[in-house]
């Protein structure tokens, strides 16, 4: 009922005077969270002798309907019970703080401020008629949800800026985003992942910035803010993060490229190209397909062409990385036949002496000597070539394909896969752990459980010993050296055959002794089946010119030969598979090959 009538009283309309004698300051019909609300109530008794006839007293509704009364203490804190806020003239200021806080959420809805003098001393509740001024009132909706313009410490700032982007290249990030119409200049904010870090200060006018002087491989992290036209500082954007990288640049293009033309055939040559890991000789006739080859070598005869028609040749330099150089100068030459002398009328015919047999290094077998004097494994030269590498026959994996020509130089190939013996005696000097042989044998058997990283490290500590290059062969150089110069299934023709191999179904059970069964035509034993070989090359779905080269590590490396549980079509000169570097396992073992010769 107390609460009824205050709000009764409060209600009426009484004109004390032509002035109102109390006045609440102006508060917005709606305040959001982060908004800051300040309420004052200004006296404006116009004769001064009222001020030792009446008290002040003042109330808000809250949203509840219900009352909180000011207490004298400024206001703070608020009462339940009915009071009076200011108990004696002595105490009296002409304008008083109401209220000053932030809205936050939680306190959703309508507030409505009373304020009327009262007789001195009396209670309006008791007796309405003490009222002796004006009602005061003043109200404002709090809600939660936040300004369309943001606030930061009660004060309105401009939002956050959108759109930011960070783009590395090489030692610099640009950065962009979306423009503000009242921003007067935004500022960036960075850090480096090293602790670094600092701000920049970009034109309102501007909508990008390139942060230079970077260090490659850091990661960088943004963010910004705008300011408005007095200089607060509003509502931070997202992070973005970028690292600079440096930019792998396609090398030069080969110079000094010639091409001098033969009895069908055209022997080039250019100038090493630094930075470069191979080439890729381009030629096209007249009016035709352009045609490729790859190789690792500054000069090289292509023969069977032929005579009569011009080619036309070009050559680029490819990186570690696979970039391309632009084309060398081009040469357009034509094969021609050579010119057969007329017979001599006259002369007794000439007796040609039969030729001097030359000693060819195919097939030639050696050791190198290591540091203690012994020997190492037994190494069979292979001959420069070229050949068609994949599925020449058909009926073969997709990952065989497409078929393709490849160069490969002399190099020298193990004659037999590396052997337990021969593992052990670099695990002993080493202190590596020596591999698992399954009861199987060791001695000349091939040594199993080796994974890549075992066996690369096996080729690096021969060359050590020996001074030489020793190191896996590319999965190129192992399919040239196994074909021997043949495009069948299988070295020795199309059919697998009995007793050719070691493959699942026949000889022998598990892995046999390097070197028992005959050799290939280079003099290279168990190239087909016995164990899985690792290479040195990263394995791909299909030939794309990783087969001609070397990786430092990779996902998947490129295993062939097949093995003893393997069946026929696993064990064929271009049968492919791949492993991870860390995998060990009884069916794969390795070869080794020697560049250095």
């Amino acid at each position: 009922m107390k609460k009824i009538a205050f709000l009764l009283l409060f209600c009426l309309t009484q004109a004390v005077s032509a002035t109102a004698e109390l006045t609440f300051s102006a508060l917005k019909p709606i305040n959001h969270v982060g908004e800051c609300i300040s309420l004052t109530l200004q006296e404006n008794l116009q004769a001064a002798s009222r001020f030792h006839r009446v008290d002040l007293w003042a109330a808000v509704k809250l949203p509840s309907d219900d009352l909180l009364f000011m207490t004298p203490l400024a206001f703070d804190p608020f009462s339940s019970n009915p009071q009076l806020f200011r108990e004696s003239l002595e105490a009296t200021k002409r304008r008083h703080d109401i209220l000053d806080f932030e809205v936050v959420v939680g306190l959703s809805g309508t507030y409505t401020f009373y304020a009327a003098y009262v007789d001195e001393g009396e209670n309006p509740l008791m007796d309405p008629s003490a009222l002796q001024s004006n009602i005061a009132e003043m109200s404002t909706t709090l809600s939660d949800e936040p300004p369309l313009t943001p606030v930061i410490d009660c004060v309105a700032v401009l939002p956050a800026p959108t759109g930011l982007l960070a783009e590395a290249g090489d030692a610099f990030v640009k950065l962009t985003w979306a423009t503000m119409t009242d921003a007067t200049v935004y500022v960036i904010y960075w850090q480096a992942s090293d602790g670094s870090g600092d701000n920049i200060l970009v034109p309102a006018t501007s909508y990008s910035y390139i942060h230079t002087g970077l260090g490659n491989g850091v990661r960088y992290s943004y963010w910004m803010t705008a300011k408005d036209a007095v200089g607060v500082e509003g509502v931070t954007s997202l992070m973005v993060d970028a690292i600079p990288m440096e930019t792998i640049k396609p090398p030069p293009a080969p110079t000094a490229f010639s091409a001098e033309a033969g009895d069908a055939q055209v022997i080039f040559s250019w100038q090493a190209v630094p930075g470069a890991v191979s080439y890729m000789l381009y030629w096209q006739v007249a009016g035709g397909t352009v045609e490729s080859l790859s190789m690792s070598y500054t000069d090289f005869m292509q023969g069977g062409l032929v005579n009569g028609t011009p080619y036309t040749y070009w050559v680029t330099a490819v990186n570690a990385v696979g970039l391309e150089s632009g084309p060398s100068t081009s040469f357009t030459v034509t094969p021609q036949a050579a010119a057969t002398p007329p017979p001599v009328v006259g002369l007794p015919p000439v007796v040609t002496p039969p030729p001097t047999t030359v000693p060819s290094p195919l097939g030639e077998v050696f050791m190198d000597t290591l540091g203690d004097g012994s020997l190492g494994p037994e190494m069979v030269m292979i001959p420069a070539g070229d050949f068609r590498m994949g599925d020449i026959q058909g009926g073969g994996d997709s990952n065989e394909q497409p078929v393709h020509w490849v160069s490969v130089s002399a190099f020298a190939m193990g004659r037999y896969e590396v052997t337990f013996a021969e593992y052990d005696k670099f695990a002993d000097a080493t202190g590596r752990g020596k591999p698992d042989d399954e009861g199987w044998g060791r001695g000349n058997r091939p040594v199993i459980y080796v994974n890549w990283h075992d066996a690369t490290a096996y080729a690096a500590w021969l060359s050590t010993q020996t001074g030489k290059e020793y190191r896996l062969p590319t999965e190129a150089e192992w399919e040239y050296a196994a074909r021997a110069g043949t495009e069948t299934k299988y070295w020795w023709g199309n059919e697998i055959g009995s007793n050719q191999a070691n493959y699942y179904g026949d000889s022998f059970e598990y892995t046999a002794p390097v070197g028992s069964f005959a050799a290939n035509p280079y003099g290279l034993y168990d190239t087909v089946g016995n164990v899985w070989e690792w290479t040195c090359s990263e394995y791909t779905d299909s030939y794309n010119g990783k087969e001609e080269y070397c990786v430092s590590d990779a996902d998947r490396l490129s295993l062939r030969g097949g093995s003893w549980f393997s069946g026929a079509l696993g064990v064929r000169s271009a049968d492919r598979d791949w492993n991870g570097p860390t995998n060990r396992n009884g069916i794969v073992g390795f070869r080794l090959a020697r560049i250095t010769l």
